[in-house]
């Protein structure tokens, strides 16, 4: 069988068996996807802010993953906090299974002293996931004499082939103008994601922790050096990645490395420019398991327009609520 006859195969075992939990599509470029990370973040870019990922992960596979995420927040001084908005679409095996995703989130903000505040983040989403079965291959399709796909399955098709959810997420952030820290948690209430009314699976609770410290010569300097770090674990899956960020004039760059603590996964390279309102950024996954030679490793893009960056910046820093958080976010 060729590679992608091999993907429509672990994904049908993703989907339908008891024993083998599903896991969620992870952005390289974390930072960049701040609302999918941690609802904690609403707002805290005070915005009006729009952001949009793409991600193409495993593109010698014949489309495998391929994700988009769109979203906008903006920090209002009247509630004490930001609200943020966002949708999520991930299409794998070219379309054999899909899921579309909307979200609404709120971040609460307590304000410590001068240079530091923690924000409380709640979300609430609802999801739609398809498969289309036409494209399944299972093992009695397969002619063991010739190893091709060429017998009708006798599995059984399910009574919908469309399903939606309905779920909730939380997190935490504490930040200063040079650090931040939090965490966030997804599937509060472990949604049932199975097609068949007989098979309960559950999309398992995931926890994620990042952390990072920005250093900059002074505060009105344009260079930074971030290191930072996620840990992210969802069921029987970890992974941690670590790396730094840099930022000189309007050119931004950085290299981090994924490790999924049962093999290394990859090297990220990441390149970019920020000017005004506008960030724009590119980063590879360079695939370091023995997957490297087959997958194509990543390609990601995101885009971010901060208009909080317009001539009202300097009127919202004087709010005494205002905390100004590292550049990197």
């Amino acid at each position: 069988m060729n590679h992608t006859k091999h993907l429509y195969l672990l994904i049908l075992s993703l989907i339908y068996s008891g024993s083998i939990k599903a896991q969620d599509a992870e952005f390289t470029q974390f930072l960049n996807a701040p609302l999918y990370l941690n609802p904690a973040f609403t707002g805290v870019a005070i915005g009006p802010r729009f952001m949009i990922n793409y991600r193409n992960e495993w593109p010698a596979l014949d489309k495998a993953f391929i994700s988009y995420h769109v979203s906008f927040d903006q920090d209002i001084d009247k509630i004490n906090g930001g609200v943020g908005l966002s949708a999520f679409n991930d299409v794998q095996a070219n379309g054999l299974y899909s899921q579309l995703q909307f979200t609404g989130s709120y971040a609460y903000q307590f304000k410590m002293d001068n240079e530091t505040a923690v924000r409380i983040g709640l979300s609430a989403s609802y999801s739609q996931i398809k498969i289309d079965f036409n494209k399944l291959i299972f093992g009695d399709m397969i002619d063991p004499g010739t190893v091709t796909v060429s017998i009708p399955t006798g599995e059984l098709v399910p009574s919908t082939l469309t399903k939606s959810y309905s779920d909730f997420g939380a997190g935490f952030l504490l930040y200063s103008k040079k650090l931040f820290i939090g965490g966030g948690v997804k599937h509060i209430t472990q949604p049932a994601l199975s097609f068949y009314s007989t098979d309960d699976g559950h999309l398992p609770v995931r926890f994620a922790f990042h952390f990072g410290y920005e250093f900059k010569k002074n505060r009105r300097s344009k260079s930074f050096f971030t290191p930072n770090a996620m840990y992210a674990m969802q069921g029987r899956f970890h992974q941690l990645n670590v790396g730094v960020m840099s930022g000189r004039g309007v050119l931004i760059g950085g290299l981090n490395y994924r490790h999924d603590f049962s093999n290394p996964d990859a090297f990220i390279f990441i390149l970019g420019i920020k000017k005004g309102v506008f960030k724009v950024a590119y980063s590879y996954d360079e695939t370091s398991s023995d997957l490297k030679s087959k997958t194509g490793g990543a390609h990601e893009i995101s885009i971010s327009i901060n208009l909080a960056d317009q001539k009202n910046a300097e009127k919202i820093r004087r709010l005494k609520r205002y905390t100004e958080c590292p550049s990197i976010l």
